[in-house]
């Protein structure tokens, strides 16, 4: 029995395409124009589900651990409270390959680990958390938020300082791996359950 999937001429069994899911998880994480860099997030407001893009901060495969960041006020936050568990869709449509993952959220605001990646953001990104009111907010007319004496193009630690307040960080341990891997052969498809035993690898029918 075939227990091997090829793409890009390099046969994979289940292991080597778990840690080739893991590689692609790290690129989107380092390269902003990896296809893996913005991928979909969806939590539950209630008995309906949100979803909304974001920006792939940090992958630690080690760990099991994916990091986007977030405005503290947003509704997101609210929603993760309630339920701290997050399905996450990627896709590559010049490789053909789609990853679904379900992860456990933690918030962390004010603490250490903010404290960190607050210092490693650009200052640019750092705008985002300043914009008032809150993120969701109505308004009157299409706005950034920010105050319009806001000097955008010239930037220091100062002038972002205030956006720490509002800065979060969520950390993702994943759960299940599910990949696709779409062909004019015929499609391929795998699901990976990552728990304290290990990881259990099946291949499923596409």
């Amino acid at each position: 029995m075939q227990n091997k999937v090829i793409i890009n001429q390099i046969s994979y069994d289940l292991e080597g395409l778990l840690q080739n899911c893991w590689r692609r998880l790290v690129n989107g994480a380092v390269v902003a124009k990896n296809a893996f860099h913005s991928p979909s997030i969806a939590t539950m407001n209630g008995d309906f589900p949100e979803i909304r893009t974001v920006i792939l901060r940090k992958v630690l495969p080690e760990e099991k651990t994916l990091i986007f960041y977030t405005d503290y006020r947003s509704p997101k936050i609210e929603q993760i409270k309630a339920n701290h568990k997050i399905a996450w869709l990627f896709y590559d449509e010049k490789a053909r390959i789609q990853l679904r993952l379900k992860t456990i959220a933690t918030i962390h605001h004010n603490n250490e680990v903010v404290l960190t990646r607050w210092n490693e953001s650009r200052l640019e990104s750092k705008t985002c958390y300043l914009v008032q009111p809150a993120p969701s907010t109505k308004t009157e007319s299409p706005t950034d938020g920010l105050a319009a004496h806001f000097d955008r193009s010239h930037l220091t630690a100062e002038s972002v300082a205030l956006g720490y307040e509002n800065f979060a960080v969520i950390t993702n341990v994943v759960t299940e791996i599910e990949w696709l891997f779409l062909a004019r052969e015929g499609h391929r498809r795998a699901k990976f359950i990552l728990d304290q035993d290990g990881v259990k690898k099946y291949w499923l029918i596409p």
